[in-house]
């Protein structure tokens, strides 16, 4: 008989991780970018930083960084970053407390921090800039069984008058009728506004 498993809601407070296990060992890695590749804009405004730098106009300096970012992150995959399990859902970015261990009871809440980034950002005609992050889930057990699980089951809408790009995500999880053992959590979570997707992994071990 299936033991049951009671999910709770998944919770937006305020990786890309991409596992390819099935690579032949022969395959080659991806060539890198030569300097002769790199698309002329990052090379004029890696110029203009190093002039703001020289005359001391720091405000261009940054400015010039922040135009090499967002083009960065218009170019990544959506990346999970810096995923932790935490004591609460009240986080922010970079600001949180994380638990000593990840050794958990049944029904207690499992607190997942997380920082994406790459995902697209869009201005709405009132003016806001705005983006959205749809989540799956499933559970597995320690030989990779997938016991349970629910797709789409978080949507986390987010608008701001500014792009932001220093937001967290906490999910919180709670499950009961499992066996003492170690559990894996597969948080995947898909950009709405592209077809950008990316999932990590959290090990959890219940009492």
């Amino acid at each position: 008989m299936k033991r049951a498993i009671l999910v709770s809601t998944i919770v937006l407070i305020f990786v890309f991780l991409a596992v390819d296990c099935s690579r032949k060992a022969e395959e080659q890695p991806a060539a890198t970018k030569s300097i002769e590749t790199v698309p002329e804009a990052y090379l004029t405004w890696h110029d203009s930083f190093l002039e703001a730098l020289r005359i001391e106009d720091y405000p261009a300096a940054l400015k010039n960084i922040d135009l090499i970012k967002d083009k960065v992150w218009e170019e990544s995959p959506l990346l999970l970053l810096n995923p932790t399990l935490v004591k609460a859902q009240d986080n922010s970015y970079g600001v949180f407390e994380p638990e000593e261990d990840n050794i958990y009871s049944n029904g207690q809440t499992i607190y997942l921090y997380i920082e994406p980034a790459g995902y697209r950002i869009i201005r709405s005609e009132a003016g806001y800039y705005e983006f959205r992050f749809l989540a799956d889930f499933q559970v597995a057990d320690e030989n990779g069984q997938i016991l349970g699980g629910q797709e789409k089951s978080a949507d986390l809408p987010f608008k701001s008058w500014h792009p932001n790009k220093e937001v967290v995500i906490t999910f919180n999880y709670n499950f009961s009728g499992l066996t003492p053992g170690k559990y894996k959590i597969i948080t995947t979570v898909y950009d709405a506004n592209s077809d950008k997707k990316a999932a990590t992994e959290t090990w959890v071990s219940f009492e």
